[in-house]
């Protein structure tokens, strides 16, 4: 039996790095909110694109479409018709490429424009299941905590030695991740990424569950009260109306 058509959505160009193995065997249609730029304004999506062209991964509808700050922004101005449409708009995609297996960033409390991607991804494929009269496989994976090794429902795809030293070479080659590779090699360890999972998404359209405070809050009001931001985004007043608003897009007929 075929392998399921599948795409891949991050919010951050890099994001794929962690399903390197995955990302070669299945060659999903990868979607990727931003550039990557963050606050200094330098964009590496033209690093995952050399990745995804050695992969044979083709790019999805939305590839990169913002810099980072204008989805700060429409979160700090609460703008949610910008995820509303999103998700309207990879729904069409989704739906006209026969996708049957929907992988994106987990939900974690870390970053906001990651948390709200998650969201808009999850209201995305209960559009596209609606209108293919049949529901997609929805999985997310871990970016800030270890892999979902072993939970319930979770598929692990091992990788051979020659993969992991692909792998291995595509996240040192990355350099404008050197730091955050160089974390999570020093946090989890090699042995860690050898085997990728994905697991069932735990999120139904319009929900959201994280700590609370989430960790991007209380980093967020560290940098406002530093001075280095204006405002901080916050779980309730930001991130909230957003998972509403894609709730309410996906429950109308």
């Amino acid at each position: 039996m075929a392998a399921p058509r599948s795409a891949l959505l991050v919010a951050h160009p890099g994001h794929e790095l962690l399903l390197h193995g995955w990302l070669h065997a299945e060659r999903p249609h990868v979607f990727v909110l931003t550039d990557g730029s963050g606050r200094d304004g330098a964009s590496r999506l033209d690093a995952t694109t050399r990745l995804l062209e050695r992969a044979g991964a083709a790019c999805g509808a939305i590839y990169g479409r913002y810099p980072d700050r204008v989805v700060y922004e429409a979160l700090l101005d609460g703008d949610t018709a910008l995820f509303v449409d999103l998700a309207k708009e990879i729904a069409k995609s989704l739906a006209g490429e026969d996708i049957e297996r929907v992988v994106g960033d987990a939900a974690e409390g870390w970053n906001p424009i990651h948390d709200a991607f998650r969201l808009t991804v999850e209201a995305a494929a209960a559009l596209a299941s609606r209108e293919r009269g049949h529901a997609l496989a929805v999985y997310d994976f871990a970016l800030f905590g270890p892999p979902h090794a072993g939970e319930e429902g979770a598929l692990p795809f091992p990788i051979d030695a020659a993969g992991r030293a692909a792998k291995r070479a595509a996240a040192l080659a990355y350099t404008e991740l050197d730091r955050e590779v160089r974390f999570s090699i020093e946090r989890y360890g090699e042995d860690a990424y050898t085997t990728e999972w994905l697991r069932p998404s735990p999120l139904a359209a319009g929900e959201y569950r994280v700590e609370d405070p989430p960790v991007y809050e209380r980093y967020g009001e560290f940098l406002a009260r530093s001075g280095q931001i204006e405002r901080a985004i916050r779980c309730r007043e930001h991130l909230l109306p957003v998972a509403s608003a894609l709730g309410a897009a996906v429950g109308q007929r």
